[in-house]
């Protein structure tokens, strides 16, 4: 592919997020928080959206994130009125290493972005110039998580299990503290979120996959799934839930061992399953492209979050919040399958939504 091909397919592409998702329109002021391994692609998006007669700015972090990843930036109060200024933003800095509230300063007002609230998204960006975009399976994607949201909301309990051994029941409809479709992640992830109220999670969770960086996602996964130390072909990590609490877990003695040490770390101690994330991004590009720090959230998995959160209704992540990845789950919702063998049942989700 040369270098002419590569530019028209960025363009596409670019143009496909611009129009289709964040819906952005001529004379709209757009803000990039960028770094510079994805400074190039930014530019091509901006670039995109001056064509457009969209107006763009970047606003390059790399130096200031520095070295510690972004970790000690301390709030830059322009920074944080252009970003609830304007009308859309893009965050494409490392979503893993960052996130709106180490910009903002604010966890509450960046938990609400996941949604889409207010046109702050997470931005994917890598890739841009390689995509081969299913533009209908991508918005078929959001409108998944939205339809099966509103059932959730309606019904009783999600029960998920797998041939590992996973058998997990988490209630829903009025028990959750939280619920939501992540829909500004873009422009290939979805899921619903479920933050669990105490008393609501009961059974067995097998990690067949690998788990999001530990330690406020600045430390080594607990269940690798990164090049080069990959863990996920050891023998699953099984934890127990009763009444929402982490009671018990066991597996490889490594992945063991670094939950031991989580557990002693932490305070207060990240005990409580703090979410059940239902993927329902059916885009391959997803693990090609996305969450490229940890390689956590594939396609045809479910997560389920340990976490300290003891003020959900004020607050979706906790101050630790590390996400275990379930391949090829069973869902039911109030005994009725939605997800088996790596399908959805649309027809299904779309009728009772």
């Amino acid at each position: 592919m040369n270098v002419k091909e590569r530019y028209d397919i960025a363009m596409r592409n670019a143009e496909f997020v611009l129009n289709k998702i964040a819906h952005a329109k001529k004379g709209d002021n757009i803000v990039v928080l960028a770094d510079q391994p994805r400074y190039r692609n930014a530019r091509l998006f901006c670039e995109c959206a001056k064509h457009l007669g969209i107006n763009a700015v970047i606003l390059d972090f790399d130096i200031y994130g520095g070295d510690d990843k972004f970790m000690k930036m301390p709030i830059m109060e322009p920074v944080r009125q252009a970003i609830l200024h304007a009308d859309i933003t893009f965050m494409v800095t490392p979503q893993i290493l960052t996130g709106f509230d180490y910009y903002i300063g604010d966890q509450s007002s960046a938990d609400l972005t996941l949604t889409g609230v207010g046109k702050k998204y997470t931005f994917e960006i890598d890739g841009l110039d390689q995509w081969d975009i299913n533009e209908e399976e991508v918005l078929a994607n959001f409108t998944r998580a939205k339809n099966l949201f509103s059932w959730l909301k309606k019904a009783g309990e999600v029960h998920v299990t797998s041939k590992r051994g996973t058998d997990l029941r988490v209630k829903v409809g009025s028990a959750p503290d939280g619920m939501y479709p992540v829909l500004g992640i873009i422009p290939f992830y979805s899921e619903v979120a479920i933050v669990p109220s105490f008393n609501s999670v009961n059974g067995v969770v097998v990690v067949d996959g690998g788990s999001e960086n530990a330690y406020h996602q600045h430390g080594a996964p607990i269940r690798p799934n990164l090049p080069g130390h990959n863990e996920t072909c050891m023998e699953p990590l099984t934890m127990v839930y009763k009444d929402s609490y982490l009671t018990d877990y066991s597996g490889p003695r490594i992945q063991v061992e670094r939950l031991d040490k989580l557990m002693r770390d932490i305070d207060p101690k990240p005990e409580l399953c703090d979410e059940l994330g239902i993927v329902t991004t059916t885009s391959m590009e997803n693990n090609l492209w996305g969450w490229q720090v940890d390689y956590s959230h594939r396609n045809h998995c479910v997560h389920v979050a340990i976490g300290n959160n003891h003020d959900r209704g004020k607050q979706i992540h906790s101050t630790e919040h590390i996400d275990f990845d379930v391949h090829d789950p069973i869902l039911e919702v109030d005994g009725q399958v939605i997800y088996k063998d790596g399908k959805f049942n649309d027809e299904l989700i779309n009728a009772m939504a």
